[in-house]
This record gives C-alpha cells, structure tokens and sequence, in this order.
C-alpha cells in the first residue's frame, strides 16, 4: 500500500533576479546596505526548491551476517569458518536462494593477545561476512532462523528494500515539481508578476538505498515453513524526490 505525504514547507529559497517589468535601474550611492542592484531584465526569473516524499512497505530484505571461529591455530580456525560458511551457504540454498543473491562481503583473520602476558599470541580469530540479498520479507524471518541454526554467530544488520522504488521516485518527482509550480505561483502573485513556463529544472541526488531493481531471487521453501519464524516488521520507507525550478516571469 502506498501513501503519500506532502512535505512542510519549510525554508523556502526564492531567488528573484530581477523585478518584473523593471528594465533595469540606477546604481545606488556607495554604502547603501541589504538593497539588490538590478543590472538587467534579461532573465527575469523566480526559483523555487521543492521536495516531496512517497511512503511505501518495503518488499525486500537485505540481511548481513557474521560467522565466526576462534583456534590456537591460524590455519585450523580458517578451516573451520570455511566449514561453517559452507553450511550457512547450503541452508541458504535449501530455502531457495540462488549463489547470485550470497556474497562473501568481507573476511578478516585476526591474531588473539594475551595483554597480561605482555601480548602473547594466543588463538587466532577468522570472521566472514556475508551479505543476501533479495530475499521476500514474508521469509526473512525463516532465513535468519535457519541461518543461526546452521552456524551463523551474529546477524549484523537487516535492510529493508522496495522492488517498485523506481516507480515510488518518479510519483514523488511528479508531486515536487507540482508543489513547485504552486510555489512559484504564489510568489508571483505577491509579487504582481505572471508566471511563465520552468526554464531549468535540476534533479538533487536521490538517496536510492532502498532500491532493489532485480527479480526476487527466493522461492517459497514449504517443507522448511513449518518451524516458527522470527517475527520481521518492517514498518514503511521513504522515497523523496528533492529538486530545484526556474521559472520565467512577466
């Protein structure tokens, strides 16, 4: 379900280059403060920015996971996280995840001191993240039960995605160049001018860390539905679509 949600105003930024219909005026005797000197009509402009914000719930999840051994020796506790991996990674295929959607994020291997023995070496440590993707929120619960009961030591975040952003961004563009023109439109008015068409329009970076643009990756695992789930609430995200317009003015 998707809802919609009119930003506040909030600061406004008007620019207005010019006074309409003055065709230019006199410079102003030197310390004249806060007072604009027009120049020229040729760009007689007002700008205005706009920002509106789409609501939506999420489809996806994205989850991150750690797993990690300790023993005395180096290779031996690399051994065993890669056993450990190798069962996060067939549990992850059992409940239907392609190896497109597991990546091997990061991996540290690391010694461990003894700071009372002056730092004496004493195990080693091996940690390997894994990042999912794709994955259907009605089984993202399943996923991370199942993930610890294979091995998995921590889960180290869960992002919340949406496969329909792109549309949710360009509803939230359409708004904020609507609420733009209604800006416009009333500084006009207050400034006896008539407004004209936009002569630029600039699109502010969008913040798209909840867009998943690829098919789903998961299918519906019955035979492992059975056990109970994590319980995952994602609550709703936001696109906002923030921009800047010029518009002429008469």
């Amino acid at each position: 379900m998707i809802k919609y949600k009119a930003c506040a105003l909030g600061t406004l930024c008007v620019l207005l280059f010019t006074a309409c219909g003055n065709q230019g005026s006199a410079p102003l005797p030197p310390g004249e403060p806060g007072i604009l000197k027009v120049e020229t009509s040729d760009r007689q402009v007002i700008t205005v920015n706009s920002r509106e914000t789409v609501k939506v719930v999420p489809d996806l999840a994205e989850i991150i996971y750690a797993v990690a051994t300790e023993n005395k020796d180096a290779s031996a506790c690399q051994a065993e996280n890669k056993e450990k991996l190798s069962q996060l990674v067939e549990t992850l295929k059992q409940l239907g995840v392609e190896e497109t959607s597991i990546q091997t994020s990061a991996f540290d291997l690391n010694p461990r001191h003894d700071w009372e023995r002056n730092g004496a070496i004493i195990g080693y440590e091996a940690i390997t993240q894994v990042t999912v993707t794709g994955i259907p929120l009605e089984q993202a619960g399943l996923v991370m039960e199942k993930s610890v009961e294979s091995g998995v030591n921590q889960i180290q975040s869960v992002s919340f995605l949406s496969s329909s952003y792109d549309e949710c961004y360009q509803e939230a563009l359409k708004m904020a160049v609507s609420q733009a023109e209604e800006k416009a439109q009333a500084l006009a008015e207050a400034s006896g001018c008539t407004l004209g068409k936009p002569v630029q329009i600039l699109e502010h970076t969008a913040d798209d860390r909840y867009r998943y643009a690829n098919e789903a990756k998961l299918s519906r695992n019955t035979a492992a539905m059975d056990s109970a789930e994590a319980e995952v609430m994602p609550g709703e995200i936001e696109v906002e679509a923030n921009i800047s317009v010029e518009y002429a003015i008469q």
